[in-house]
């Protein structure tokens, strides 16, 4: 077992149970503190493990203070918060939730795209005045039109797959050939070129420094004349003040659901703005979802505690015996096989019970144990 988890900006109510159990099992205490608390350092310092939530600054000057840092997880698959850069320089990995959400941000994707171009909304509201009258609408349909996907990981390769499905010709800009997108249809080119050619824009890049502000000015000013640009990523990856302006003029519509994670007084703004709408961070919110974000978070644990980290973003994997259960800690070879005894014996009790868990935790588990090669994050 180990010895520390420490959980920043959580509250334990939040947390299941049954998921809250499954992490208590791996160590000795779990704390929790908020990071502003003045005693945040004398807290982590002699901790394994740091738990972080998607805004959580876990910075060169904190990760320094933790000499027995190895694992740094986040709720979230957005890890800028994180200097994952200098985590791998001390040896530690840091994991995400990569993929958690793909299913769930990609039909918010389209939803809020028909939503748009079908104009739903004043359809709704027109009924709800008992007027029934159709003259006032006349779309258009989206097939054979141009899909721009910016950013073909997991999310983005969802989007693309779905345009492609419906009709659309998708272009996209990927620091890599996707294989599989492309053997559907999708055409791999610049991003000058994914801007200045698409009717609909889907932006869906992690944010990093690369990354930051790559969607300025110069490149706002390429899109073409009715563009629907939608941003379900990091804001920052956008001059705010060109794409506010470029809508203003009524050249694009430009749609985002990170409203969180801007100045207040800017979400103002941009609800002010003629061709800007703005929808609470909602894109990620389904059932589903949320279901293989804490199972994620929780098997990216118990994986790492495996000796088999899941999810790593920050470079090379480092040997074994330089993480999880074959260093940390007081678990040695002999307590490894009895962990996976342990396990076996879950599971075993699970499948008696009938239980659904039985396919989804236990299965995690003998995965994080068995798997001769642990899962990576595609990009």
């Amino acid at each position: 077992m180990l010895t520390k988890a420490v959980f920043i900006d959580f509250k334990e109510t939040e947390i299941e149970k049954k998921y809250l159990d499954r992490i208590r099992r791996l160590f000795e205490s779990i704390v929790f503190v908020p990071r502003d608390n003045s005693t945040l350092l004398n807290v982590v310092k002699d901790s394994q493990v740091i738990l972080a939530r998607i805004s959580t600054k876990i910075d060169k000057d904190l990760i320094d203070a933790v000499p027995t840092l190895r694992y740094i997880g986040t709720l979230s698959a957005a890890f800028d918060a994180v200097d994952a850069k200098y985590a791998r320089s001390k040896q530690i990995d840091v994991c995400n939730l990569g993929g958690y959400s793909t299913e769930a941000v990609s039909e918010f994707f389209f939803a809020v795209l028909f939503e748009h171009t079908r104009e739903l909304e004043k359809a709704k509201q027109q009924a709800r005045k008992e007027d029934y009258s159709l003259d006032k609408f006349m779309d258009f349909e989206l097939s054979g039109k141009t899909l721009g996907v910016i950013g073909a990981g997991k999310i983005g390769s969802r989007i693309a797959e779905i345009g492609l499905g419906i009709g659309l010709k998708v272009l996209y800009f990927s620091r890599e050939a996707k294989g599989d997108i492309e053997k559907k249809g999708a055409k791999k080119t610049e991003l000058e070129n994914v801007l200045s050619e698409s009717a609909f824009v889907s932006l869906n890049l992690a944010l990093n420094k690369e990354t930051e502000g790559i969607i300025n000015k110069e490149r706002i000013g390429l899109l073409k004349k009715g563009c629907v640009f939608i941003n379900l990523a990091p804001p920052s990856l956008i001059d705010q003040e060109a794409m506010m302006e470029k809508a203003n003029c009524g050249d694009i519509t430009f749609i985002f659901d990170h409203s969180d994670d801007i100045d207040v007084a800017l979400a103002k703004r941009f609800l002010g703005t003629k061709n800007c709408i703005v929808y609470p961070p909602v894109a990620f919110r389904t059932t589903e979802a949320n279901t293989a974000r804490w199972e994620t978070f929780v098997s990216n644990i118990e994986c790492f505690v495996a000796g088999k980290p899941q999810n790593v973003v920050n470079g090379k994997k480092m040997s074994r015996r330089s993480r999880g259960i074959g260093q940390i800690g007081r678990i040695g070879r002999i307590n490894y096989f009895f962990l996976d005894f342990l396990i076996s014996a879950r599971i075993s009790f699970l499948k008696k019970a009938n239980s659904s868990e039985s396919a989804s935790a236990g299965g995690i588990y003998r995965y994080c144990l068995i798997k001769s090669t642990s899962s990576g994050n595609s990009s």
